[in-house]
C-alpha cells in the first residue's frame, strides 16, 4: 500500500470481510480517529468478500493511527469485521 496523507481525497479503503458480502443490504466502514472520535463512512461492494470506501474531502482530517472496521447487514445477520489500522501521515 502506498503512503496515505491527511487530506487525501480519492484514496480507496478496502476491507476484506472474509465472507461473501454480495447480499449485504448495509455496508459501512467504522473509523476511529487518532483522537478517539468515531465516524461512519458508507461503503460499496468490492469483489465478493470485500467492501470499499473512497475518501472524500474531510474524511482523513488528521494524521496518526486510524482504526477501521467493516460493518455489514445481511438478511437475518448483522455484524462487524476485524479491526485494521491505517497510518495516516502529515503532508509537508
Amino acid at each position: 500500500m502506498s503512503t496515505v496523507f491527511a487530506g487525501d481525497v480519492g484514496t480507496e479503503i478496502v476491507l476484506d470481510c472474509g465472507v461473501d458480502t454480495t447480499a449485504a443490504t448495509v455496508r459501512s466502514v467504522i473509523a476511529r480517529k487518532p483522537n478517539g472520535a468515531k465516524v461512519t463512512w458508507s461503503a460499496l461492494q468490492e469483489g465478493t468478500n470485500s467492501i470499499k470506501h473512497v475518501t472524500v474531502s474531510g474524511d482523513l482530517d488528521m494524521a496518526g493511527a486510524w482504526k477501521l472496521q467493516a460493518y455489514i447487514e445481511i438478511l437475518g445477520w448483522k455484524g462487524y469485521g476485524g479491526v485494521a489500522v491505517l497510518t495516516v501521515e502529515n503532508p509537508l
